[in-house]
């Protein structure tokens, strides 16, 4: 910003409700003593931390919201299923107690598929609202930063290696007793993936969907919303950790919610480092194309292509752990580099 500041002004007076706002006094503009003042960067000033209603009210109404749109979405689509096939509705309500027909049913239907579809179609727009709105009341959440290659490829290895370490807690938890409740709920998990790995559905949709829309629409919403929400009100460690948490909890199944957990934390903590949303963004497509399984199909792979991935990961994990400390090392000479230019 390069605007002549009159402290006798009200209306030049600057809206410092947003976090991300310090004013910025013109590179050549004399200060009182007769000297010239530099103007520092407007993200990495002290930010006015605010605690509101709104701090903690947004993203859990958000987060409830976005369960009832996807449930209502699939009531609605599963409905219309049974509707046109009065024989599988039929079976469904003999068996109105069976859990695992009602999955399979539900399956066949491709219920996930079109619910997260039409979800998708509604959130996206109602997130992107959201936030132009306080956009306009200039409280703006929304960071897009400019990107250095070297981050956006430092932010691809640690997705990569997040996969790694997901990779590594499956093997953990696949080694665990089936008489323990982990060891149960891993086997049960696992039923629940076989079926769904059986499942005929419409592929284009199911690679739109899953690796597009739902990484664009959770990324607006947590990454977005939730952590710019809480990154106003607190530092830097809270908002990454509360968001990581409360993205694992979304996922509302104790075995996923753990390994979520693991790239919860590296899309938070990159998107802390780039202040690019487009770069978690970007990282949640990789991880679904991948870890959904659509590298393995597109690519054909077997038995020995699909260790060679694995590998490739377990690699990652150091590869990226390598390139989390160059983005954490390239986001303090950010800051100091801003604060240098702050000179009189």
């Amino acid at each position: 910003m390069s605007e002549q500041y009159n402290p006798n002004n009200s209306s030049d007076v600057p809206d410092t409700r947003s976090e991300s706002y310090v004013w910025q006094p013109d590179y050549t503009q004399p200060s009182d003593d007769g000297v010239t003042l530099h103007g520092a960067s407007p993200l990495h000033t002290a930010p006015l931390r605010h605690v509101s209603a709104r701090t903690f009210l947004a993203p859990l109404t958000l987060m409830v919201l976005h369960h009832v749109v996807l449930n209502v979405a699939s009531l609605v689509h599963l409905f219309v299923f049974l509707l046109k096939n009065p024989e599988i509705k039929a079976e469904l309500l003999e068996k109105a107690n069976d859990n695992v027909f009602l999955l399979e049913v539900m399956i066949e239907a491709d219920v996930m598929t079109f619910a997260s579809l039409f979800g998708m179609l509604v959130l996206i727009p109602l997130y992107l609202g959201y936030l132009f709105i306080l956009k306009k009341k200039r409280t703006p959440l929304l960071l897009v930063e400019p990107l250095a290659p070297r981050q956006a490829i430092g932010a691809m290895t640690v997705i990569l290696g997040a996969m790694g370490l997901t990779q590594l807690w499956m093997v953990l938890l696949s080694s665990l007793d089936e008489m323990t409740l982990l060891g149960r709920l891993f086997q049960g998990y696992l039923e629940k993936m076989a079926l769904f790995d059986g499942r005929t559905s419409t592929q284009f949709l199911e690679l739109l969907v899953t690796v597009l829309l739902v990484p664009i629409g959770e990324e607006l919403l947590f990454r977005g919303i939730i952590q710019g929400e809480l990154r106003r009100a607190f530092k830097p460690f809270v908002s990454v950790a509360a968001t990581t948490i409360l993205f694992a909890v979304f996922h509302l199944d104790i075995i996923q919610g753990s390994y979520v957990l693991i790239a919860g934390f590296a899309l938070s903590i990159v998107y802390h480092f780039t202040e690019n949303i487009f770069v978690p963004i970007a990282m949640h497509v990789l991880f679904n194309f991948i870890g959904s399984g659509w590298l393995s199909r597109l690519i054909g792979a077997g038995e020995t292509a699909e260790a060679a991935i694995v590998l490739v990961l377990y690699v990652f994990v150091i590869i990226g752990a390598i390139g989390l400390v160059i983005l954490r090392n390239d986001h303090k000479n950010k800051i100091n580099a801003s604060s240098d230019r702050m000179v009189i």
